[in-house]
């Protein structure tokens, strides 16, 4: 690191992977960082004397500006409204919110913005999410700001929750899926557990298209990590777990640590494309989540890692361990 120790701005702070960068930051030390969130949030900053608060509204330009005076160096942004909470209008706070934090760092010369986007493929113009994602990327990159935009995987923490994992939850503090919209949260009511408790997964598509799915710590860890690297400034970086395994793969670990059989029930990609269709006017997060299964059920995303977790010297956790560890948490 150079001379001068980096002051973060961790926005998003509540979500689950803001609150795993600030765990981390807690645990390591040696950086300053200041978390952003609303003055509704119940988020209990992890207990370091080397993070404070700062309370705001990312529709509020001011507020923003206000944090990015406060020292800050840099800017590590995790915002969405794409899983939305109670007041969030889906996609369209995001854009708001991205125009804010992009010239806030550019009025306080924010030396460089870190921005976790979505993995890239061939259909991003068919997921809602991607197309706000991909024009939030167009704005960081045009606005001149040092930036570093990692476009990540499917999150395990995430998606094998979304499988009926109950065990990947445990001990989380703000789930996205227990976030206030209320499909997710309906989702997570039905399918809780099923998965530890019944010996069922639900899987996108046939469920034999592979992902290399990343842990939310490894993506805290990286975007952490990309501080302070020159040859990370001003580029779009795919970001993947370890290995490329199918959801049906995920399964079978599964099987094998509880020592049961599973049964795997696929959702059709025709299923999810339908419940999109029906869901676009009255929920547009609903739509959003159904057409994000559909892609993860027909298309592979496998980049290689090699190159970047030599540059970061860092380790990226498989999905075994990752779950054997999860079930060993929660005593399952």
């Amino acid at each position: 690191m150079e001379s001068m120790k980096p002051h973060l701005l961790v926005i998003g702070a509540s979500g689950q992977l803001g609150s795993a960068i600030l765990r981390r930051i807690a645990i390591e030390g040696d950086i300053a960082a200041t978390a952003f969130v609303r003055s509704s949030s119940n988020y209990q900053l992890p207990s370091a004397e080397n993070i404070s608060l700062h309370t705001g509204d990312l529709t509020d330009f001011d507020s923003v500006n206000a944090a990015c005076r406060q020292k800050v160096s840099h800017v590590i942004a995790t915002a969405s409204s794409i899983v939305p909470r109670k007041g969030d209008s889906f996609g369209i706070d995001d854009l708001l919110f991205y125009e804010n934090i992009i010239r806030a760092c550019k009025e306080n010369h924010i030396e460089h913005l870190i921005y976790i986007s979505a993995f890239p493929s061939p259909f991003d113009d068919q997921v809602p999410e991607f197309v706000i994602k991909r024009q939030i990327e167009q704005m960081i990159v045009a606005s001149g700001v040092p930036y570093t935009i990692f476009r990540g995987a499917a999150f395990m923490d995430i998606y094998f929750a979304v499988m009926g994992s109950r065990a990947v939850m445990q001990g989380v503090g703000h789930p996205t899926l227990l976030r206030g919209y209320w499909l997710s949260r309906l989702w997570s009511s039905l399918t809780s557990g099923i998965l530890e408790k019944y010996g069922i997964a639900l899987l996108p598509g046939n469920g034999k298209t592979r992902q290399s799915f990343i842990c939310i710590d490894d993506v805290a860890n990286c975007m952490l990590h990309a501080v302070n690297q020159p040859g990370l400034i001003n580029q779009i970086i795919d970001l993947g777990g370890p290995q490329a395994i199918s959801w049906r793969e995920v399964a079978d670990l599964y099987g094998h640590l509880l020592n049961k059989k599973v049964m795997k029930i696929p959702l059709p990609i025709w299923l999810l494309k339908t419940l999109e269709v029906i869901m676009r006017k009255g929920t547009p997060a609903g739509a959003n989540m159904m057409s994000i299964l559909a892609l993860l059920g027909h298309y592979e995303f496998t980049p290689d890692m090699s190159q970047l977790t030599h540059q970061l010297q860092i380790k990226l956790t498989d999905s075994r361990s990752f779950i054997a560890k999860k079930l060993a948490e929660t005593k399952l």
